[in-house]
């Protein structure tokens, strides 16, 4: 019986080859060539295939003027409209953000983004530069009540690897006292605007003290179709300040993004862990919608 193994294994091989030279392996389909939208700062906008992109350049080819070649410092945007008989396709345009946590991509110099969350919470963001940031956060039926204010600074470190701190401040009005807090928060963001990672790290500050707790963040971005983006962001507090009957606390979420040509729909579930001798549910459920708009061309 031995003899015949070695002498299966032996044949093995030349029984494999055999079989590749019977049938030929099969020849892959070429993919479909990617269509892009390329906006250059002087407004100019160029449709066609990026055949090559780099740090200085990118050589696109279009229907009618061919191959191009443009500098870096030329482009302001390049967006991913669709496979060639694909039909359309729609990029994400508001990486600076998961759903709720930012990431260390930027809002675009110049532009203006509106965000609701739940029909009664509105944000704010604008991009004063390359890579700085500001918004405002607000009950939108009556604004003084709650409100924030929040400032970021990211920096790229290479083209799969950018570095930023957020900044907030939140005020909450309890009759006619008005209680506020700041938070700040690093973080990393791995990867390019449509598929990317981010973890962050966060502390709050109350009274000129900086809390003994820290919220961890940690989040994917996945582009799945053409028109959608999956979407996970996910928190858990660590530090002394917890209360000691508390042995774990943490958010977990899952959802997609509806992405179209300059506005969004998000659609998740949110889903709070609590785990100690006084979590009387440890788990429970909260659905979740937003709407993301950018405003102007």
């Amino acid at each position: 019986m031995k003899h015949v193994y070695l002498l299966l294994l032996l044949l093995l091989p030349g029984l494999v080859a055999a079989q590749h030279d019977y049938y030929p392996p099969r020849q892959e389909a070429a993919p479909a060539p990617r269509q892009y939208s390329i906006t250059l700062k002087d407004g100019t906008e160029l449709r066609g295939e990026l055949l090559r992109q780099d740090s200085t350049e990118a050589l696109i080819r279009t229907k009618n003027l061919g191959e191009i070649r443009l500098r870096t410092d030329q482009i302001l945007r390049i967006e991913q409209t669709g496979v060639r008989g694909e039909g359309v396709a729609y990029p994400n345009l508001f990486p600076q953000t998961m759903r709720i946590a930012p990431t260390a991509f930027s809002a675009e110099k110049g532009r203006l983004y509106y965000r609701n969350y739940y029909v009664y919470i509105s944000q704010f963001e604008y991009g004063v530069t390359d890579n700085w940031s500001v918004g405002a956060t607000f009950y939108s039926i009556l604004p003084t009540n709650l409100f924030s204010l929040n400032t970021k600074v990211s920096v790229p470190v290479s083209s799969r690897l950018r570095l930023g701190v957020n900044a907030q401040y939140a005020a909450v009005r309890f009759d006619s006292f008005l209680e506020g807090i700041g938070y700040i928060q690093g973080i990393v963001t791995t990867g390019d605007r449509q598929n990317n990672t981010t973890f962050g790290l966060g502390w709050s500050l109350s009274n000129g003290t900086v809390s003994r707790n820290v919220v961890a963040t940690f989040g994917l971005v996945r582009k799945v179709s053409p028109k959608l983006s999956f979407i996970s962001e996910n928190f858990a507090l660590f530090g002394s300040g917890i209360n000691r009957s508390l042995d774990f606390a943490g958010v977990l979420s899952a959802g997609i993004r509806f992405d179209r040509r300059r506005h969004a729909f998000d659609l998740a579930a949110y889903v709070p862990i609590i785990v100690g001798s006084t979590a009387g549910n440890p788990i429970t459920f909260l659905p979740y919608g937003s709407y993301h708009l950018r405003i102007g061309k």
